[in-house]
């Protein structure tokens, strides 16, 4: 319980530091952990601003053979193969418009976060 709750802590931190704002046109990475039904513990709000491109790092971290996928629907990132546990899809994507969009396990239902895209 206690190296979750750390785990979780460490992912909370590196999402902050990687998601900073950089400039346009360079190129945010965003790590996402997919495990016990949720991405990096929480479900973490993203925020970028239009004309962000963002590289989109998304692994299967469960113990068991719990499979995971990956999809921000409203931005035309489907739905792909299943993901094992240990494996990664990489996903790189230019935020084009303002708007809330929501990243989602095409697997679970309700396991998703929200992206917030402003100008």
């Amino acid at each position: 319980m206690f190296l979750t709750a750390v785990f979780v802590a460490l992912m909370a931190i590196v999402i902050a530091i990687l998601v900073v704002h950089r400039g346009p046109g360079s190129l945010h990475t965003v790590v996402l952990s997919m495990r016990d039904y949720t991405f990096n513990g929480t479900n973490p709000i993203l925020r970028f601003r239009v004309g962000d491109r963002v590289r989109f790092v998304v692994r299967n971290e469960e113990e068991t053979m719990i499979r995971h996928n990956f999809a921000i629907p409203d931005l035309g990132i489907p739905c792909d193969k299943e993901l094992l546990p240990g494996e990664i899809r990489h996903v790189i994507l230019t935020m084009k418009r303002p708007g809330t969009f929501e990243y989602v396990c095409c697997t679970h239902r309700g396991m998703g976060g929200r992206i917030l895209v402003r100008r």
